[in-house]
């Protein structure tokens, strides 16, 4: 095949690869977009809940010294 021929080639493919890629981008963003809106409907935060850090005891003989 020619340089010519080879050339027309890959500028027809790396157009239509080009549009590929576009057209998964915006599928892609659609569904994101989505995955964080279900995820902010169906989150509920409960400060209660949540554990309080637990700190650990000191024995009272290492206190005095």
């Amino acid at each position: 095949m020619s340089d010519l021929k080879q050339t027309i080639f890959k500028n027809i493919l790396d157009k239509k690869f080009t549009k590929a890629n576009k057209d998964f981008d915006g599928i892609m963003k659609d569904k994101v977009f989505n995955a964080i809106d279900d995820i902010k409907k169906h989150f509920v935060y409960n400060p209660s809940d949540a554990s309080e850090p637990e700190t650990p005891e000191i024995p009272s003989s290492e206190k005095n010294g």
